[in-house]
């Protein structure tokens, strides 16, 4: 595809499909068997991580869950973790597929190895959490100058996540830090037991990111209880409403303000619901802000300066929300492979919105990834 463009278009925010047999291998041999994987039951599977099981929803077939439009397609086709598309597993195709998509490069994140940072035992966690990540960087090696790796933590200890940060970026060249949204330490991530966490992500100059993907163990989480058993209401709602919590409290509770050097993310959540949250919050500062000792900036200021929702080609009030952040905050996402990409993960629609203007264009497409991961990009044809 040849975008017509005067730059390169980067991804922000994709995935991988975990070979999970190179997984286990990569997870020190002590724990080796709660790294992800996946068992037969009839003809369905149940994933397992950390020990913990996550039989299908009803009706759905995990490696539909890594093919784009997997659960679009009719009829369906059932189809094997191993069976998913080929763009999540092998690197080389995903390089084709990016070229064919006029995609420079793409922040990949895991699949099954979202999951890894919410386990609750501290060094099981770890473990896992350091084989994900190995493979991420395996993954990832077939060209780092256009496949840069994310690397996950685990929240149970904040040592041990601090030392799988510092291992992740010093020696894998992970170039952000994520773990997963929702409440799955001792603590939710912005509470004061995180702080030593959010100095050494600001002294290792990466930005962090809170990505959904654990409710394998939050059973009783945000939106599992209302939906139980329920995947689409669940789905909806988990993503977009722990990127709100998160939000509030990175933010509220001066996370950023106490390292105005720090990157913070709210990923998989779409971005419609920031101008409205974020106004919330000035709205609660302007007239609390006495509440909030903490919170030394107005929050629309410190988002627009610090922080980075992703959004797809086919957001609703996409140009709006652009508009209320300057153009800064909002980075678009591909989520290739999973089910629910749009339009295969290409960016022809944002390419040809002619709602946005070419300056937009190129902020959502370009320049907001680029500022926020310190991406190192060549010029366009050198």
């Amino acid at each position: 595809m040849g975008t017509g463009l005067d730059y390169h278009i980067i991804d922000a925010d994709s995935h991988l499909s975990e070979d999970l047999n190179r997984v286990q291998e990569l997870t020190d041999a002590r724990y080796r068997e709660f790294a992800p994987k996946m068992l037969p039951q009839g003809p369905s599977e149940v994933f397992v991580i950390g020990g913990k099981y996550l039989p299908q929803p009803p009706g759905m077939t995990w490696g539909e869950t890594i093919s784009p439009g997997g659960f679009r397609k009719t009829p369906r086709t059932p189809t094997k973790y191993a069976d998913g598309d080929v763009v999540g597993f092998d690197p080389k195709a995903r390089l084709e597929m990016m070229d064919d998509h006029g995609v420079f490069g793409s922040v990949i994140f895991p699949s099954q190895g979202l999951f890894a940072g919410a386990i609750p035992e501290p060094k099981m966690a770890g473990a896992v959490c350091r084989g994900v990540n190995r493979y991420m960087a395996e993954f990832c090696s077939e060209d780092p100058t256009r496949l840069w790796n994310m690397a996950t933590v685990p929240v149970s200890d904040v040592d041990i996540a601090i030392a799988e940060a510092k291992y992740a970026v010093k020696e894998l060249g992970a170039v952000g830090i994520f773990s997963p949204s929702g409440v799955h330490g001792p603590h939710p991530i912005y509470h004061a037991y995180y702080d030593p966490f959010f100095d050494s992500i600001a002294e290792l100059d990466v930005p962090y990111c809170a990505h959904t993907g654990a409710a394998v163990f939050a059973p009783k989480g945000l939106a599992v209880e209302r939906f139980d058993g329920a995947f689409p209401p669940y789905h909806m709602t988990t993503h977009v409403c722990e990127a709100m919590i998160t939000s509030v409290g990175i933010i509220t509770y001066g996370v950023i303000d106490k390292r105005p050097e720090l990157k913070v993310g709210f990923f998989e959540a779409g971005a419609g619901w920031a101008p409205f949250w974020v106004s919330r919050m000035q709205d609660n500062y302007h007239d609390m802000g006495w509440m909030m000792p903490e919170l030394k900036r107005d929050p629309l200021e410190t988002f627009k300066n610090n922080c980075l929702v992703t959004v797809e080609a086919e957001e609703a009030i996409l140009e709006a929300t652009l508009e209320y952040f300057d153009g800064n905050s909002v980075a678009w996402t591909s989520d290739v492979p999973h089910f629910d990409c749009e339009n295969e993960g290409r960016p022809d629609e944002l390419v040809e919105n002619t709602m946005l203007s070419q300056e937009a264009k190129k902020s959502l497409l370009h320049e907001n990834a680029i500022e926020f991961f310190g991406l190192k990009i060549p010029k366009l044809n050198s």
